[in-house]
């Protein structure tokens, strides 16, 4: 009996882009690369849901400007 591993292929992944659009492509890399200062600012964003915090997080972390 072979055992199937499930895993997301980087770049094969294919998102709708809008205005208010979260990808998971760039949530998932900023909690790669972010500092786990970075990472606990971010989660008060969140829990404060401010979107233009949000925004400014992740073009600062990962370079790339969210609708």
């Amino acid at each position: 009996m072979s055992k199937l591993k499930h895993y997301i292929k980087y770049g094969s992944i294919d998102e709708a882009s809008y205005k208010g659009n979260l990808g998971f492509i760039e949530m998932s890399q900023f909690y790669q690369q972010a500092s786990d200062k970075d990472i606990k600012k971010m989660e008060a964003i969140i829990k404060a849901e401010d979107w233009e915090g949000f925004k400014k997080m992740i073009d600062k972390t990962l370079k790339v400007k969210l609708k």
